[in-house]
C-alpha cells in the first residue's frame, strides 16, 4: 500500500511540475527605444521593447508557441494601433494583436511557432506611462494554440546581448526636465589635429544620466555618463561649428540646450603616433606580423612595409593595407588589443625588415615601427648571450628549413659536452622554429659553453653546436 501512495505521489509531482513549468524555456527583458536605463518620465508616451529568448528545443505537444502576452503594471496603457512589430531573429512575423483594459497586450501569431529553434523575439509597441512614480514591473508569458499559458511567467535575463535593462522592470521619474548644464565651453586643437575639446560642468541632479552635445544641429553625440564633464570630438571636419549641450535624465526628458558655443577647426596636418609592439611570428599559415593599435584615435587604417635589412628602402606589401576596425581575420580590433596581417611568401634565408606605418583620415602617415626578421637554415644567432638587454641576441632559433623537405613533429634536445640532456624543445602544430633562451628544464640559466643540439622532424635529424656565452 505504500508503495503504491509512493508511486502515485511521484506520478503527480512529475505532473504538476511538467505542467507549471513545461520544456519550453526563456528569459527576457524590456527597455524604452533608444535608452539604456530602464527609466521612463511619467505621464508621457514612449516606444517599449520587449525582448525574449526562447528555447524550444525540449518542447513536447501542447507548448506550440501561438501567443505572446505581456501584462502592465498599473497606469501603463496601449491600444492596437500602438502595436509597431514583432521580430523573430530579426525577420517579421504576421500577427494580430488585442489588447485588455489597455494593460494587457497579446500578440497572436498567424502561424504557430512549431519548430525547435533557439531564437530571439522582439515586440514593440507604443505605450502611455502613468502619473505616479516608482519601479513598474511588466510580465511577459507564452500561450499556445488552445490559449493556455506554457509554463510559468517568464524570468528576467539579458536577452538583447546589449549593455542596458536586463530585467521587467522599468523606473517612472517625475517628467520634469534637468536644469541646464553651466560651464560649457568648446576649444579647438592646436596641435594640427582636427579635433574640439568640449568640458562643462557636472550636473547636481542625481537623475541625470548623461548629456547630448549638438555640433551644427545635424550631429548629436550621446554621452551616457553622468560624471563626464569632458568630451572630444574626432575628426570635425575643417570650417566654423557651432555646438550646445544638454542634460538629460531620458532622451525625451532633457533639459534646454547651453548657449552656443562658435570655433573654427582647421584642417588635419598632425601625422598620427605610431604602432606599438611588433612582434612577428613564423608559421605554417605565413609570416605573421602582430602589433598593437596607435594611441591615435583618428587612425583609420595601417600599412604593411617591408625591405631587406640593409637596404634603407622599404616598399609596401601585396594587400598591404588593414583597417584600424578589422584583422586580417576579419575580427573587430576593438575585441583584441593586436592586429595582424599574414605574408604569404616564402623568404629565402637572410635579414628583413618589416614595417607598419599609421594612416589617420586625411591621409597622414606616422613613423614607422620597425621589426627586424631574420630567417637562416641553421641555428642563430650563434654564439647568443641569454643576459643580453637584445632580443636579436639572448635568444637563439632553430628553423625547421634546417632540414629539406622533411614532415613531422619538429623538436630539438639539447645536450652538454658530458652528453646530459638539459632541455627539450617541442613544436606545437604548425610551428616553423623552436627559440631557447638559455634555461635547463628548472628554469635557470645554463653556464657558458659549448652545446650540442640535435634537431629533429619526424624520422629525419640533424645535429650541432652552439656557443652560449654570458
Amino acid at each position: 500500500m505504500k508503495n503504491v501512495v509512493f508511486i502515485s505521489l511521484l506520478i503527480f509531482c512529475f505532473f504538476i511540475t511538467h505542467i507549471s513549468f513545461g520544456a519550453v524555456t526563456s528569459i527576457g527583458e524590456i527597455n524604452v527605444d533608444g535608452e539604456t536605463k530602464g527609466i521612463v518620465p511619467a505621464s508621457s508616451t514612449v516606444t517599449l521593447l520587449v525582448t525574449l529568448v526562447i528555447d524550444r528545443s525540449q518542447a513536447v505537444t501542447g507548448e506550440e508557441i501561438m501567443i505572446i502576452e505581456i501584462t502592465m503594471p498599473p497606469g501603463f496603457q496601449t491600444e492596437v494601433p500602438d502595436f509597431k512589430h514583432i521580430l523573430r531573429d530579426r525577420g517579421e512575423l504576421g500577427a494580430k494583436v488585442e489588447t485588455s483594459g489597455g494593460s494587457v497586450l497579446r500578440v497572436v501569431l498567424n502561424e504557430p511557432i512549431i519548430d525547435f529553434q533557439n531564437s530571439i523575439y522582439e515586440i514593440a509597441f507604443d505605450c502611455r506611462t502613468p502619473n505616479n512614480v516608482g519601479e513598474k514591473t511588466f510580465r511577459a508569458r507564452l500561450r499556445n494554440t488552445e490559449d493556455s499559458p506554457i509554463g510559468e511567467y517568464i524570468r528576467a535575463g539579458p536577452a538583447d546581448g546589449k549593455p542596458n535593462n536586463d530585467n521587467f522592470t522599468l523606473q517612472v521619474i517625475p517628467n520634469v526636465p534637468p536644469a541646464p548644464v553651466t560651464g560649457f565651453t568648446a576649444t579647438s586643437d592646436t596641435t594640427g589635429e582636427n579635433n574640439v575639446t568640449l568640458r562643462w560642468e557636472k550636473s547636481t541632479d542625481l537623475d541625470v544620466n548623461g548629456y547630448v552635445i549638438y555640433r551644427d544641429d545635424d550631429v548629436q553625440i550621446d554621452v551616457e555618463q553622468r560624471e563626464s564633464t569632458t568630451f572630444l570630438d574626432v575628426n570635425v571636419p575643417s570650417g566654423n561649428h557651432t555646438y550646445q549641450i544638454t542634460a538629460f535624465k531620458t532622451k525625451i526628458l532633457q533639459s534646454e540646450r547651453s548657449p552656443i558655443q562658435t570655433v573654427n577647426v582647421s584642417e588635419d596636418t598632425a601625422p598620427p603616433k605610431p604602432p606599438n609592439a611588433i612582434r612577428i611570428v613564423v608559421s605554417g599559415e605565413g609570416i605573421v606580423v602582430y602589433w598593437e593599435p596607435s594611441v591615435s584615435r583618428d587612425v583609420s587604417k595601417y600599412r604593411i612595409m617591408f625591405g631587406s635589412a640593409d637596404s634603407e628602402t622599404l616598399n609596401p606589401l601585396p594587400n598591404n593595407e588593414i583597417s584600424a576596425e578589422k584583422t586580417s581575420n576579419g575580427t573587430s580590433a576593438n575585441t583584441s588589443i593586436e592586429l595582424r596581417f599574414v605574408d604569404n611568401r616564402q623568404l629565402s634565408t637572410g635579414s628583413f625588415t618589416y614595417a607598419i606605418v599609421a594612416i589617420d583620415e586625411a591621409e597622414n602617415e606616422s613613423a614607422p615601427a620597425q621589426k627586424r626578421l631574420r630567417i637562416f637554415d641553421k641555428p642563430y644567432p650563434n654564439p647568443f648571450t641569454p643576459l643580453s638587454p637584445d632580443p636579436d641576441f639572448n635568444t637563439i632559433v632553430f628553423p625547421a628549413r634546417t632540414i629539406d623537405d622533411a614532415e613531422g613533429e619538429f623538436s630539438v634536445l639539447l645536450y652538454n659536452l658530458n652528453g646530459v640532456l638539459i632541455k627539450s624543445l617541442i613544436a606545437e602544430l604548425g610551428e616553423t622554429e623552436l627559440k631557447w633562451d638559455g634555461k635547463n628544464e628548472n628554469g635557470e640559466i645554463v653556464e657558458s659553453g659549448i652545446y650540442i643540439y640535435q634537431l629533429q622532424i619526424g624520422e629525419s635529424f640533424k645535429t650541432g653546436t652552439i656557443i652560449l656565452a654570458k
